[in-house]
């Protein structure tokens, strides 16, 4: 457990005390911008696969404490959880976004369109999703170790986003902000913007579906465990 525990502080603290920080303009100073992407993707990829790792060891071992066997209900209602994760993640990754890497050199012509609407940080939002329905239905805690990190990387991560893109744009990104959220649905539901069916595109749908339908498919060959 202490091994998953490590693994966990390690990914956060590349995430949050390096490019969170302004500890990351004294690297790129020192190694120039393109060193320190790719010394960055190898950390992080690093410290992902090794949080995997220690997860699947941490669930046998006797210092797992069991907090809760969820019931069916709670298993099936993960399923849709999943599935708004799963069109977050995918809408967010192919729809132009004032809040991704191409958005610090140029703003779409639409900031507030499509999956947007729903979260302005709409791939954040949708690793959140996903870890909070997966420490819902697996009440031990190595999953809450391993889930927990991932959820808490997300929200303190888009805030983190957020900071630094108010502080290069300025108004209007602040506009941005007031017109979405990161939580999905809650400047809808306030009334800040409007839900706009047809601009979630119909092509961006169904790669979505497509890509939850094979994961629920072949979740037990994947991560050893049913779906449901």
């Amino acid at each position: 457990m202490w091994t998953l525990a490590l693994a966990c502080a390690f990914f956060l603290c590349i995430h949050l005390m390096i490019s969170g920080t302004s500890l990351k303009d004294q690297i790129i100073a020192s190694v120039g911008p393109i060193a320190y992407y790719i010394l960055f993707a190898i950390f992080s990829i690093a410290g992902l696969i090794w949080m995997c790792i220690a997860f699947g060891l941490a669930l046998s071992t006797s210092t797992n404490v069991i907090f809760w066997t969820p019931p069916q209900f709670l298993r099936i209602f993960s399923l849709f959880g999943n599935f708004i994760a799963i069109i977050l993640i995918v809408a967010g990754l192919v729809t132009p976004s004032p809040t991704n890497l191409v958005g610090l050199w140029r703003l779409p012509d639409k900031t507030v369109y499509g999956i947007i609407r729903i979260s302005r940080h709409p791939v954040l939002a949708g690793i959140g999703v996903w870890a909070l329905t997966h420490m819902i239905c697996n009440g031990n805690m190595a999953a809450w170790l391993y889930f927990g990190s991932l959820l808490a990387l997300c929200a303190l991560g888009a805030n983190n986003i957020d900071r630094k893109r108010l502080a290069l744009m300025g108004e209007p990104y602040a506009s941005i902000k007031r017109r979405t959220s990161i939580v999905p649905f809650v400047a809808i539901i306030e009334g800040r913007t409007a839900f706009a069916t047809e601009e979630l595109g119909l092509a961006r749908m169904l790669l979505a579906v497509s890509v939850y339908s094979v994961l629920l498919a072949l979740h037990e060959l994947l991560f050893a465990i049913r779906a449901i």
